[in-house]
């Protein structure tokens, strides 16, 4: 059976009092994450540590944020490594909120999101085993620019130049 239909989904910044609601979500996901993306470093398997990060990722000014939908966490979308107006988008969707076109409007809501705050483009790697965060980039207007090895992992790399009118 299908899960329902998202309709009322929220990019909320990430706070220190989420720290435990998004503990259990990597760890609900993990394996269906690590068969997509390069794996999270131990001290996040530890909620205590965890909440450390998510502390000092807030304080810096980070912009990480959370997919929700009735509070629920669907997800999660970060724009780290700003640099000179251009931000890398990282995005991940639990294993059962898949298919449901969550993170094809997360990514329209980052892009939104990355131009309110003044930044010019977005730029993304996917690993090559992923075509649907593939497809999900391209439906959003970014275009493949090349390929990149992180660690030992093969990718793709997209952009998306933002229109600053």
């Amino acid at each position: 059976m299908a899960a329902p239909a998202v309709v009322d989904l929220e990019l909320a910044p990430l706070s220190v009092a989420d720290a435990p609601g998004l503990f259990a979500f990597e760890v609900k996901n993990r394996k269906w994450f690590e068969s997509h993306v390069g794996p999270r470093p131990d001290a996040y398997w530890d909620l205590a540590s965890l909440t450390e990060i998510v502390r000092d990722q807030v304080e810096a000014g980070e912009m990480m944020f959370l997919l929700k939908s009735g509070g629920k966490i669907l997800g999660r979308l970060n724009l780290t490594a700003v640099d000179n107006g251009v931000a890398q988008l990282g995005y991940r969707i639990g294993q059962h909120h898949t298919g449901q076109g969550i993170a094809t409007r997360a990514v329209a809501l980052a892009l939104q999101a990355a131009q309110d705050r003044g930044l010019w483009a977005l730029e993304a790697r996917v690993l090559l085993n992923n075509p649907a965060s593939i497809r999900v980039l391209e439906k959003a207007g970014f275009i493949r620019t090349g390929q990149d090895i992180i660690g030992d992992l093969e990718c793709e790399t997209y952009r998306s130049d933002l229109d600053q009118d």
